[in-house]
């Protein structure tokens, strides 16, 4: 039977442990818009998905030397997004695998 000390001690890293993992599949990625055009859409998909996920943009916009932080959040633990930015001028841009587990910044450029 364990004694009293070392069960709380136990139930302690469990607990450890399990925010851990958690904060694990919180990942925030500053998504950094330095194109000269201003940003009106943009949508992820964990890499390998058919659709690509809602437009986190709603009615708002993102001006050329603006940043928002994004966050991707999810209980599979994906690391590997893809993105998909579209600008006011129609200019779309895609880029496949982003590692939001290693990112903690993303730009467009010009």
């Amino acid at each position: 039977m364990l004694n009293t000390s070392l069960r709380l001690s136990l139930a302690a890293l469990a607990l450890t442990a399990t925010t851990l993992q958690a904060a694990a599949y919180d990942r925030t990625v500053r998504i950094h818009n330095d194109t000269g055009l201003t940003l009106v859409r943009f949508q992820s998909t964990n890499s390998g998905a058919s659709r690509w996920g809602s437009d986190v943009m709603g009615s708002a916009t993102l001006a050329n030397g603006a940043s928002m932080k994004l966050h991707f959040d999810n209980a599979q633990g994906y690391c590997e997004f893809d993105f998909k930015a579209v600008f006011a001028d129609g200019t779309v841009l895609q880029k496949a695998r982003v590692n939001v587990c290693e990112t903690g910044d993303y730009y467009y450029t010009e």
